[in-house]
């Protein structure tokens, strides 16, 4: 068995990296591509690193910026073939009342499909890109879809909880995405916190209020027996909590990559006990709650916790893989 997969480092964005062999072949896999500007910082990893300018399976979690954007470069960028694409299209979940509202299905298709405008340019949109280019299988995927060759599953959202989410979503497009993490001071390794104190902090947060993030794409990987990689892109505890009574068996799992960059309205300390990740990564600029030292400290009650922010490369574990000059990395906070 051989397969590998990493983070990059790209501050509070999100793209990851899966390579995984069937019979000797390798199939790539994307999961985001951070922000517009990161595109280039994304082809040029995938053909130092992979050798190849094509990626097998593209996945945008959600229409958030610092997941969605890279793709837009990627798409038009003519040297990268993406060969299969999931995402979910709103457009799949309107109902006979969308449609009245917006008179015709073709004008409700477009005004929900608006989330997926690219930021910089209005013109231009995700779902129509990829309906248009040709060679790419573009999908829409909800709890329960399944790769038919690689080990790789949505778990979350349903389509219930999407459907309704997408209302919100296309009514919340285009306000002001001022998060009240937002901070710029730095994450303090220093701090000392207890697990009792860190669970009490989380658990009197309120859940993340974004539609976007509560819209998120959740994908379980699993490359062998026994061995549970969790990909939370930026997953709200409702949907998670969702994901655990749907899936109980995913529990004790390798590997958690934590949504949200680590805030703290995006896990809680019961979901975290479920899931008892032996690893965890966060993508994050490292200030003072992205990642958030209580996400921090009560991952840590169940193993070492990684963050793209203390590293100058990326975050990378494999099987069977070999990459010359690689250097060790740092948890952030080993397990207590």
């Amino acid at each position: 068995m051989k397969y590998e997969y990493e983070v990059l480092k790209l501050g509070n964005a999100d793209a990851i990296f899966i390579r995984h062999y069937v019979d000797d072949v390798d199939y790539v896999v994307l999961i985001d591509a951070g922000n517009i500007c990161d595109s280039d910082t994304i082809k040029d990893h995938l053909i130092k690193y992979y050798g190849t300018t094509t990626i097998d399976l593209a996945v945008c979690t959600h229409p958030d910026t610092d997941h969605m954007g890279g793709f837009f470069g990627l798409l038009e960028d003519e040297s990268i073939t993406i060969s299969e694409f999931w995402l979910i299209d709103p457009a799949h979940y309107l109902d006979e009342n969308d449609i009245k509202r917006y008179r015709t299905k073709d004008s409700a298709t477009n005004a929900v499909r608006k989330i997926f405008n690219n930021p910089n340019n209005e013109s231009q949109n995700l779902i129509n890109i990829l309906l248009g280019k040709k060679g790419v299988d573009a999908k829409t995927v909800i709890a329960g879809a399944e790769h038919n060759i690689l080990p790789l599953k949505v778990v979350a959202p349903t389509a219930d909880h999407y459907r309704e989410i997408a209302k919100n979503m296309v009514e919340d497009y285009g306000c002001a995405k001022v998060y009240e993490e937002a901070d710029t001071s730095k994450y303090d390794e220093a701090e000392q916190m207890s697990v009792e104190k860190a669970k009490s902090s989380i658990d009197t947060c309120d859940d993340d209020s974004s539609p976007y993030n509560q819209s998120s794409i959740v994908l379980l990987y699993e490359p062998e027996d026994d061995e549970k990689i969790l990909f939370a892109g930026d997953a709200s505890c409702s949907s998670l909590i969702q994901m655990t009574k749907d899936y109980p068996e995913i529990n004790k799992i390798e590997l958690l990559k934590v949504p949200h960059h680590g805030s703290k309205h995006n896990l809680s300390s019961a979901i975290i006990d479920v899931l008892q990740p032996k690893s965890s990564y966060i993508s994050a600029e490292g200030t003072r709650k992205h990642p958030s030292s209580a996400i921090v400290n009560y991952l840590s009650k169940y193993g070492n916790v990684y963050s793209t922010h203390k590293h100058n490369g990326f975050i990378r574990r494999n099987k069977g893989i070999t990459r010359p000059n690689t250097i060790p990395i740092t948890p952030l906070k080993a397990k207590q």
